[in-house]
């Protein structure tokens, strides 16, 4: 599937700041292992906003901010060091002028920017960030790559006073049920699942469909040798009317997400745009990262970059292989590597950028990615042999992904990305690496 990847005082009056480079800063990242303690209170923090504009502009307009429950992510890797994503955001302490944590995402308003009815009207949608509460005063700034240039720009800021009566508490506990623990959650990538579309007497084909997801997810590697720094959880909720929304046959269904198919007008695309309701639900476990299991026979799902991922729980055929190919869109953002016979032109691919995906390349900019692992005797770009099988294959670039026929390449012939196989070795390394991030 394609990737489709505010709080102050009362009386404060909320204002976009204009919109300007990011530029070198006398800010520097805290020393993140000797200083959680003195920055953070061991709990989450969430900040909801409004995500609005058209195919040229955005603007960010504040909702609230939350308390919610245990901190999950690591209290040593607080400066996401990985340059991918569309947006990004800081915190920063205001006494000290120091970035004490900062994130990359990416978002489906990010997505539906790309599409002909931006081009005509602005919408917005909800949004939301977590990252571990503040002691102390801070601010917040948001970062979005420019369309043109890829270069990161400011787009907002905002002070918080964490003592403010105004910041809300988190909304009622769901059921949380371990699914997979393999360790301690400072040091471990925690994943939660949530229900749509099943009704209340669905529970256990909801949690049947959890242990189905975590069995496909350890049967790849490199997840299979990471199964003990990984935790998978499942939050029970459920929806009223059972199944999902299909809008281009016209099926309506209130469930309690909103997940819909024709997403962005794509018929296997789905998604919800009511991310909030998302995070409602997912605080009632510690979480990192978010996948929604629909309940539907329907083949399709999507994943955005530390968004959320998606996939139908129904009998469709591959239900697993297409969990793990959108869990690898969500966790780290790897790139879609298959083509459409046809197509030239991408916006999300804009010729002579170099796509921030580490699997993808159009060598405007590959030192990084990995060139380190093709040898030297390897052309490039690269071709298979005809009748060639996987134990010939070499890494390489071979022409072709991201939707393009042309000018894009990836590393290895065939990828979990690409055909719904095994990770190929750039996905698997790029993988490892982030979930050394993770878990420190």
């Amino acid at each position: 599937m394609k990737k489709r990847t505010l709080f102050i005082l009362a009386t404060a009056t909320l204002i976009s700041c204009n919109t300007s480079k990011e530029l070198t800063s006398t800010q520097q990242p805290c020393d993140e292992k000797e200083r959680y303690n003195e920055f953070f209170t061991g709990n989450t923090m969430r900040f909801d906003f409004h995500h609005a504009g058209d195919s040229k502009q955005e603007f960010y307009y504040f909702d609230k901010v939350i308390r919610e429950g245990e901190w999950a992510g690591s209290r040593v890797s607080l400066i996401n060091p990985f340059d991918y994503g569309e947006q990004k955001f800081k915190i920063i302490d205001k006494a000290t002028g120091e970035v004490i944590y900062k994130n990359n995402y990416c978002t489906l308003f990010n997505e539906w920017q790309t599409t002909p009815e931006a081009n005509v009207t602005s919408r917005s949608f909800p949004e939301g960030v977590i990252f571990p509460e503040p002691i102390k005063d801070f601010s917040i700034e948001f970062y979005a790559r420019n369309k043109q240039t890829k270069e990161w720009e400011k787009r907002y800021t905002q002070d918080i006073c964490v003592s403010d009566y105004n910041i809300a508490p988190q909304k009622a506990q769901h059921e949380c049920i371990d699914i997979h623990i393999g360790g301690d959650i400072a040091h471990s990538l925690d994943i939660v699942l949530l229900p749509d579309g099943f009704t209340a007497e669905e529970k256990e084909k909801f949690l049947g469909s959890c242990r189905m997801w975590s069995d496909a997810l350890f049967s790849y590697a490199p997840f299979t040798e990471n199964a003990h720094r990984i935790n998978i959880r499942a939050v029970w909720a459920a929806s009223k009317v059972r199944g999902v929304s299909k809008p281009g046959i016209g099926k309506w269904v209130d469930n309690l997400l909103g997940t819909r198919f024709y997403t962005l007008n794509s018929e296997r695309y789905q998604m919800t745009e009511e991310f909030q309701k998302v995070r409602d639900i997912a605080a009632s476990a510690p979480y990192e990262s978010i996948f929604i299991l629909t309940n539907t026979d329907k083949y399709g799902g999507g994943g955005i970059y530390n968004f959320y991922g998606l996939g139908s729980a129904g009998n469709t055929g591959r239900t697993g292989e297409v969990y793990v190919h959108e869990f690898g869109h969500s966790l780290m953002g790897l790139g879609d590597e298959y083509i459409e016979v046809g197509n030239t032109v991408s916006a999300l691919y804009p010729a002579g950028k170099e796509p921030w995906e580490a699997n993808l390349t159009r060598f405007v900019n590959f030192k990084g990615k990995w060139e380190d692992m093709i040898a030297a005797d390897t052309p490039i770009p690269s071709t298979i042999t005809e009748g060639s099988t996987e134990k010939d294959w070499v890494i390489g670039a071979y022409e072709g992904g991201a939707y393009l026929e042309k000018g894009i390449y990836r590393g290895w012939p065939e990828c979990m990305m690409k055909a719904l196989t095994d990770f190929c070795p750039i996905c698997q390394r790029a993988i490892i690496h982030y979930l050394d991030y993770i878990c420190k």
